[in-house]
């Protein structure tokens, strides 16, 4: 029985590490899909800060999550994420300007 309870603890303790870099792949794609979305409304012209903030918090998450540095890469994706919305509502209620 106690052979059992160790194997499910080794179990657990590796299906816990396999979490965290697909957590953070969901969330880095997250981050990716909020940046296209943004950038189908021109934010990188109409919200320069807000994009700009959003692709480097993304590049921070890429580097992190390339060092194994997981929690600190679902931040940055996090982050990432919120700056992409921001600048899409941002580019989505500035007004177009006319040639």
């Amino acid at each position: 029985m106690r052979t059992y309870w160790r194997g499910c603890a080794i179990g657990l303790g590796l299906w816990g590490l396999a979490c965290a870099p697909l957590q953070t792949s969901l969330y880095m794609r997250e981050a990716e899909r909020a940046i296209e979305q943004a950038e189908e409304q021109e934010a990188a012209e109409r919200s320069p800060y807000a994009w700009t903030k959003a692709g480097l918090y993304l590049e921070k998450a890429r580097e992190k999550n390339g060092r194994s540095q997981y929690e600190q890469a679902m931040e940055y994706s996090k982050k990432a994420k919120q700056w992409a919305l921001a600048a899409r509502s941002h580019a989505m209620a500035a007004p177009k300007e006319s040639p």
